[in-house]
């Protein structure tokens, strides 16, 4: 196997990760097990569905802890890529370490809302690091970044947008306030409800979320019109489309009082629009001439 193949299916496999972790909050799994590592003093429990939702999300979680260790060793091994490709490679094992100790935390805490939400950016952010070397590899060992760039404060400014409505998000869902408002897009028949109790979380990630939409969408225009490399006007077109998806999920999840699919898929699709931003910025600042028009 080669290494882009091989990043190319842990990438892929976090991605599936963070569609597995909401099941688990969506089930109410979180706390099946109330100790950590182990679940009821057992590597292996007698299950339950919840058990059996909380110990899969360990032990897949786990395999991908040592996937990631694989990854950063073979690119060390060699002094090419660990010169190009060294830096995300380590900010993955980091990410991972503290990822660990959040899972920990996230039960030993029992759902604390802090720890929960921080368990969720930072899996983001571990997908981010290995999506890199991804894109790194691809590109070649030619790559290098050209951070002056056109527009390149509305790139950070729409990454750190949505990474922030991510962390909304886990704030509704941690802080139980998805079902606060019974109907879309007013909440209990109000467009502004008095911003008290789980109602404020409900309706920040509902606001922000609009500002989330205009910031991509606006993005994905601008670089449409007035950029040059396909790679990147494909990345925003695609960002663009998860992003009106992804209020079409937040309107189900009301509406139909948070069926469980539809809950995590709010949350993988959520992260998919970061993605695809991310990727579009990785073109656009990188030197190379690959992809441009």
């Amino acid at each position: 196997m080669t290494l882009k193949r091989f990043y190319t299916i842990l990438s892929a496999m976090i991605l599936i990760n963070l569609l597995y972790g909401p099941l688990v909050r969506a089930t109410d799994s979180g706390l099946a097990c109330p100790d950590w590592p182990l679940c009821h003093g057992k590597f292996v429990p007698e299950f339950t569905f919840q058990i059996f939702m909380e110990v899969g999300h360990r032990y897949y979680s786990g395999i991908l802890g040592i996937l990631v260790g694989i990854g950063f060793v073979w690119i060390l091994r060699n002094e090419e890529t660990r010169k190009n490709l060294g830096i995300p490679a380590t900010l993955s094992l980091l990410f991972l370490i503290s990822q660990v100790i959040l899972g920990g935390l996230t039960v030993t805490k029992l759902l604390h809302p802090t720890t929960v939400n921080l368990h969720l950016l930072n899996a983001v952010l571990l997908l981010s690091s290995c999506l890199t070397v991804r894109l790194l590899i691809a590109e070649g060992n030619t790559t290098t970044f050209q951070w002056n760039r056109p527009g390149k404060y509305f790139f950070l400014f729409v990454l750190s947008v949505v990474l922030y409505q991510l962390f909304l998000g886990g704030k509704v869902s941690s802080h139980y306030a998805g079902l606060v408002c019974s109907d879309f897009p007013t909440c209990n028949g109000e467009w502004f409800p008095k911003m008290i109790g789980p109602i404020r979380f409900q309706m920040e990630h509902r606001l922000f979320g609009y500002i989330a939409a205009l910031s991509v969408l606006s993005l994905s225009a601008y670089g449409i019109l007035y950029l040059k490399d396909n790679l990147v006007k494909k990345s925003l077109k695609i960002a663009a489309y998860l992003i009106s998806f992804q209020i079409f999920l937040g309107a189900m999840n009301v509406l139909y009082q948070l069926p469980k699919i539809i809950t995590g898929l709010h949350t993988l699709n959520g992260v998919l629009v970061f993605m695809f931003c991310f990727i579009a910025a990785f073109y656009h600042f990188r030197s190379s001439e690959t992809g441009a028009q």
